[in-house]
C-alpha cells in the first residue's frame, strides 16, 4: 500500500471513476502513503457532512468509523460547514473524489474536500466512503504501487479512456503510472486493499481479474496503524480514552 498521490496540490483527487466498466459515463503491513500529507499524530479532525439526508449521514459516519480502531486520530462530526474535512453528497453520480490528507487545507473553506456518489448500491456506497476516507487520511491508489504485480494491456486502457472522451494522459496518470518510490511510504503490494481499483480483461493481462474490494483488508488496517500508531502504554491508552470522552461530550481538551 502507499500513501496517496494527487494531481496539483490544490486539486481534488478523483478516486472512483474506474472501479468497474460500468462506473464511469508472519503478517505484513501493506499500502502506499505520502508522508508529507499525513495529519499530525493524535489530531482531532472535524468532519462536516454537507447536503446529506439523515440516512446518508448515518451511512457515511458508520463507514468512516471503520478506520477509527486502527489510528491514533480522533474524528469529530460537526453540524457546521467548518470542518477540516467537508464531505458533500452527489445523488446522481456513482463516483467520488477527495483531497489527499492535509491537502484538504488548500481547499476554499466554502468548498467540500470530498464528494460521495450515492447513485449506486448501498454496498458500493459504503465501500466508496471507506475508500475516499482512506485518501483523506493520506493513502494513494494501490494499483499504482511501485511493486504492483498486475500487468495492464496499455492499449486497451488507452482505448477505454478514449471511448469515454478522456485523454491518453489521463489514462496514464489514473491507471498506468506507478508511484515514485522516493515520494511515498510503502508496505507490500496488496491487491485486496480498499484503495485498489477493480480490473478485468481486456484491460488486464495478468491476473485475469481483480474484484472490487468492499472492506478494509488486514493489510489496510496494519498499514494505517503504522502511519498513525497508537500509544499502547497504560498512560497512552488512558489519554486516548479520555479524548474520546471529551469529544463525545463536545468539550475541548485542556492544556
Amino acid at each position: 500500500m502507499t500513501a496517496c498521490n494527487l494531481p496539483p496540490a490544490t486539486s481534488p483527487y478523483n478516486t472512483a471513476a474506474f472501479t468497474t466498466p460500468e462506473s464511469n459515463p508472519t503478517r505484513h503491513k501493506r499500502g502506499i502513503a505520502t508522508p508529507d500529507k499525513l495529519w499530525p499524530q493524535h489530531s482531532v479532525l472535524k468532519i462536516a457532512l454537507l447536503d446529506m439526508t439523515d440516512a446518508q449521514k448515518t451511512l457515511v459516519k458508520a463507514n468512516i468509523r471503520k478506520w477509527t480502531p486502527h489510528t491514533n486520530l480522533h474524528f469529530k462530526f460537526v453540524d457546521t460547514a467548518q470542518g477540516d474535512i467537508r464531505i458533500t453528497a452527489n445523488n446522481t453520480s456513482t463516483a467520488g473524489w477527495s483531497y489527499v490528507g492535509t491537502d484538504a487545507k488548500n481547499a476554499s473553506p466554502s468548498e467540500p474536500t470530498m464528494s460521495i456518489g450515492f447513485g449506486s448500491s448501498p454496498e458500493r456506497i459504503e465501500a466508496q466512503v471507506v475508500h475516499e476516507f482512506g485518501h483523506a487520511l493520506g493513502l494513494r491508489h494501490e494499483h499504482q504501487h511501485p511493486d504492483r504485480t498486475l500487468v495492464f494491456d496499455d492499449d486497451e486502457v488507452y482505448k477505454d479512456y478514449e471511448s469515454r472522451n478522456k485523454t491518453r494522459g489521463e489514462a496514464y496518470h489514473d491507471i498506468l503510472r506507478k508511484s515514485h518510490r522516493s515520494a511515498v511510504k510503502t508496505s507490500p503490494y496488496d491487491e485486496k486493499s480498499i484503495m485498489h481499483y477493480s480490473f478485468s480483461r481486456p484491460r488486464l493481462k495478468s491476473p485475469s481479474e481483480i474484484p472490487k474490494p468492499l472492506q478494509l483488508s488486514e493489510g489496510d488496517k496494519h498499514f494505517i496503524q503504522s502511519l498513525y500508531p497508537q500509544d499502547s502504554t497504560p498512560v497512552g491508552q488512558l489519554i486516548y480514552t479520555l479524548m474520546k470522552v471529551l469529544i463525545k461530550a463536545d468539550r475541548p481538551p485542556t492544556a
